[in-house]
């Protein structure tokens, strides 16, 4: 019971601290109200990732503590270690708790603390993964999953031609959230047409584990051995799904299609045994989105559109070498 009043009387402090301008009010589609006579000291933000520790988050909170140091604001990373919608909620209370002016997050977190830290005052912007339930936000910064599907599809042909079927399985780290639902029914949509025929035999997921994504890649090449074409739309999915293939020395009659430039992704692009992976810029889920957000709560400004494109790309051999400085091309909010 004690917890309970302490996290109610920190709420109602944060809500009295947004009410007195501190973290900037934020009415739908409109932003933060802006406040240029504070000081970049005095602004904090908080990034909630989905994972703490990720390879691939890294990236994010890499450019999110670039910005940071760059603004001179103080900036808190913090998330579970493993995929947990009820962990995100609590941050994102915690956060508002403490008086942050911004909160950077992603959509495993459930709409409702996201909501209540806009009606708090706090300017939000979400990455990766968009809430439409999520009223005044800021801006969401993402990837195009339509075009990310046509990349995997035309990637693909490559290799099968317009006669050859395609037989394919798909790896993702969850169902729980809709930006990956989202992400399956583009691939499909991308791929049914194909003219050689297509057959998606099954999904699996991998939990954003490389162990268990192997075991899922096991099972799925030992009961459809016909599959030819394995998408993986999580980052550690794509190795796994090598490690399953090198072990039972089919890894060369396979398409593998990943995510993400990790660098055991990468490498595995450079040794031929991933075709590509589709990169979108993580430094900018990071580095753009604290950009964005301080311009918005130190002089109100507010992005052309809510949806945004944080740039998609495959990776390949072609392009390994000169495609990550396309990734960090910084875009200011319009004045």
């Amino acid at each position: 019971m004690k917890k309970v009043l302490a996290l109610i009387l920190a709420l109602t402090l944060a809500l009295s601290l947004a009410a007195c301008g501190k973290g900037g009010g934020a009415p739908e589609n409109s932003g933060a109200s802006a406040d240029e006579g504070v000081k970049p000291s005095d602004i904090h933000l908080v990034y909630v990732s989905p994972l703490l520790s990720h390879p691939i988050w890294l990236i994010a909170k890499e450019g999110f503590d670039a910005a940071c140091k760059e603004l001179g604001i103080e900036g808190d990373w913090v998330g579970p270690q493993g995929l947990s919608a009820e962990e995100m909620a609590q941050l994102v209370d915690t956060a508002v708790a403490q008086g942050a002016n911004g909160i950077i997050t992603q959509s495993i977190c459930p709409a409702e603390p996201i909501n209540n830290a806009i009606a708090a005052g706090v300017a939000v912007l979400m990455v990766d993964g968009d809430l439409e339930e999520v009223t005044g936000k800021l801006a969401y910064l993402g990837k195009e999953y339509k075009t990310q599907a046509e990349l995997f599809y035309q990637e693909a042909l490559k290799y099968v031609g317009e006669d050859g079927k395609i037989t394919m399985s798909i790896q993702c780290p969850a169902l729980n959230a809709q930006n990956y639902i989202d992400q399956n029914d583009a691939i499909v949509a991308a791929f049914e047409n194909h003219p050689g025929g297509f057959e998606l035999v099954n999904i699996t997921l991998s939990n954003s584990d490389k162990a268990t994504g192997t075991n899922e890649w096991l099972n799925t090449f030992n009961t459809y051995p016909e599959v030819n074409v394995c998408i993986n739309v999580a980052a550690e999915a794509g190795p796994a799904c090598v490690t399953a293939a090198d072990e039972l020395g089919i890894t060369d009659n396979l398409i593998i299609l990943g995510v993400d430039d990790t660098d055991e992704n990468l490498q595995y692009v450079r040794d031929g045994k991933i075709k590509g992976t589709t990169v979108v810029s993580f430094w900018n889920y990071g580095y753009q989105a604290a950009y964005w957000l301080y311009q918005n709560i130190t002089e109100g400004r507010v992005p052309a559109q809510k949806v945004n494109d944080a740039g998609t790309m495959m990776v390949t051999l072609e392009n390994i070498d000169s495609y990550n400085e396309l990734l960090k091309v910084k875009v200011d909010l319009p004045k």
